[in-house]
């Protein structure tokens, strides 16, 4: 009725809405900039596996003439992938707490005697826990068909490669 009038209203409901939006497109680019993210982890992970299979065929050979089971090879390799994961969650992980830490400082420090000591920038121990695990994952997902692949090979074949 008033903006019938002519005039310009606002309330605590429109800015909410208005911040709500502009949250949910800068949480949708911050996403897009992770899936593309972990799509090069993954890549990056399967070619590590797959010329470590071929830097290691001769070893793999060795194994199966000495009676390793198929799937003993394939635990090795994706093993293998599943810590290269864990260690990029790892280093993730640590630039997150350390951003975390800046921007809680940066905040406290331009907010002053308000700070108290309110934080901005909060990880919870339950979604660090869950990025590890989901880091692990992705290398083994990541590890999976360079594993077959070193677990195909003949042995015959691989103790003659040099």
């Amino acid at each position: 009725m008033i903006e019938g009038m002519g005039f310009q209203t606002r309330s605590l409901t429109d800015i909410l809405e208005s911040m709500k939006k502009t949250s949910a497109g800068i949480q949708g680019i911050l996403g897009g900039i992770g899936a593309v993210s972990l799509l090069v982890a993954a890549l990056g992970i399967t070619n590590t596996m797959i010329m470590s299979i071929y830097e290691r065929t001769r070893e793999i050979g060795v194994m199966k003439v000495l009676g390793a089971k198929l799937f003993d090879i394939k635990k090795l390799f994706l093993f293998e992938a599943a810590m290269i994961g864990l260690l990029g969650g790892l280093v993730g992980l640590m630039i997150s707490y350390g951003g975390s830490v800046l921007i809680n400082h940066i905040a406290g420090k331009m907010m002053g005697e308000f700070a108290m000591d309110n934080k901005i920038s909060i990880i919870p121990i339950w979604l660090a826990g869950g990025a590890l695990i989901f880091s692990a994952m992705v290398g083994i997902i990541s590890g999976y068909y360079p594993a077959n692949r070193a677990m195909k090979l003949s042995a015959l074949e691989a103790i003659k490669t040099e």
